[in-house]
């Protein structure tokens, strides 16, 4: 081997190394990339979970009691906003309660009072309130009542073979 073949064998080396070096750059970058793609994914599922948890915590379960008689599946529920005042304390205040989904169900006394009850089946049923002030001023919520079937355990089976 001569001087120069030596010298063409170093550099070429010496290329391959930084190739080298460069490509493990390039891995280490793509490695970093896919991490941080991982962390944004997780980070989107977890920001997903809470959204949904907030919306299913908005949702008023109610199940029907059991009562050992399944031709009355229904449930009596109670929505209540006597609590709301005018910070004014001398404006009149006028409540309408509206059913906005779900099959639709008599509110009782009537939906011009602060607290209304209704029977209803299994299903979501969704109310809207509104409250407005002497001076019309209006502010609004909306709540969502989901009623769950009735809960019946199996019965307990009990059995055995006796010979005399």
């Amino acid at each position: 081997m001569n001087e120069r073949t030596a010298v063409l064998f170093l550099v070429l080396c010496v290329a391959a190394l930084l190739g080298l070096i460069e490509l493990e750059k390039v891995f280490e970058e793509e490695k970093i990339a896919k991490k941080e793609r991982k962390v944004a994914e997780l980070k989107k599922q977890k920001e997903d979970r809470e959204k949904a948890k907030a919306i299913d915590d908005k949702i008023f379960k109610v199940r029907i009691k059991h009562d050992g008689r399944p031709e009355t599946n229904i449930a009596t529920v109670i929505l209540d906003a006597g609590g709301s005042y005018d910070p004014n304390k001398v404006d009149k205040l006028i409540f309408e309660w509206k059913q906005v989904a779900g099959k639709t169900v008599y509110l009782e006394p009537n939906p011009s009072s602060p607290r209304v009850a209704f029977n209803a089946g299994p299903g979501e049923y969704k109310f809207e309130i509104t409250l407005t002030d002497g001076y019309g001023t209006i502010i609004k919520d909306v709540k969502t009542v989901h009623i769950l079937e009735e809960t019946n355990d199996l019965p307990v089976l009990e059995t055995r073979v006796l010979a005399k």
